[in-house]
């Protein structure tokens, strides 16, 4: 046995609308649904450092491998 909803009725319904009252049924309907969970809705902005990685690397190449190494 089963536990999911026979949407059969639904569907039969939707598909007797005129195509203004389907928008005002989709309307309706996204009122009634929560919105989808985001992994985005956490991330806040923010402010970074003056200059960025890629604005450092030859800076950090020097420092790692020596003066010389960091311009090939």
């Amino acid at each position: 046995m089963t536990s999911a909803y026979d949407y059969r009725e639904l569907h039969e319904l939707i598909d007797r609308l005129e195509p203004e009252q389907a928008e005002e049924l989709r309307r309706h309907a996204l009122r009634l649904v929560k919105p989808a969970p985001s992994r985005f809705r956490i991330l806040r902005s923010f402010d970074g450092p003056a200059t960025d990685l890629g604005a450092r690397a030859k800076d950090i190449v020097r420092a790692e491998i020596g003066e010389d190494d960091a311009d090939r």
